[in-house]
């Protein structure tokens, strides 16, 4: 009787790490590329909080001018243009969700660690184990959360690119259209991806949302 527990346990355990295996390198690329993409966005952001500050060169061009001139006159009140707010808006909240895409990451690992025991078993009641875990985890959607992670770090990229076209429109409207380009071609091929496989079931181009 145990032999066939023991057997019934480690064919399982084959299909349950197969499983956890092609999540895993899922999830393994998402946080190398999620590293990646907030230091990128991290440098574009530096860059870009400089329009959203008073300029101290500015500031001390005015002070010596009124020394200069024997005035006191204030400085002219800083404002921030519109386009330079909705830039840092769209970045900052790439930058959270690629973050918060990296958290989630970390704990799917966690959660497909314990998905798989350390050792099979051999009695009928680790089978009645594997069985259980098996029900609560196509319950709760385990697959279904874990492979819904990357759409997350799919979104803060599309809102970075969407503050890219506008903060390189503001510098050069020729290097802004070509952004604008890219970007338009990008989430046509995501949009394709995502409605083929509706039509045609064997297409091999999908997208996380066509899964």
């Amino acid at each position: 009787d145990s032999s066939v527990w023991s057997l019934y346990l480690k064919e399982t355990e084959k299909e349950d790490r197969e499983l956890a295996s092609s999540l895993q390198v899922g999830i393994d690329e998402l946080l190398i590329f999620a590293g990646l993409f907030g230091g990128i966005l991290t440098a574009f952001l530096i860059e870009s909080r400089k329009d959203m500050q008073v300029d101290p060169l500015q500031e001390i061009l005015h002070t010596l001018q009124n020394q200069f001139a024997g005035t006191t006159s204030p400085p002219p009140p800083f404002q921030v243009a519109k386009s330079s707010l909705i830039v840092n808006h769209l970045w900052f909240s790439s930058l959270g969700l690629t973050l918060f895409s990296a958290l989630c990451a970390v704990l799917a690992r966690e959660w497909l660690a314990n998905y798989i025991p350390v050792s099979p078993g051999s009695r009928s009641s680790d089978a009645c184990e594997r069985l259980l875990r098996v029900k609560r985890a196509q319950q709760w959607r385990l697959e279904s959360v874990v492979t819904g992670i990357p759409l997350l770090i799919q979104l803060a990229l599309f809102l970075f690119s969407a503050g890219l076209v506008l903060f390189t429109w503001n510098s050069s409207v020729a290097l802004g259209m070509l952004m604008l380009f890219l970007t338009g071609c990008g989430i046509a091929l995501y949009i394709l991806g995502t409605l083929f496989p509706l039509f045609s079931p064997a297409c091999p181009f999908q997208t996380t949302m066509s899964r």
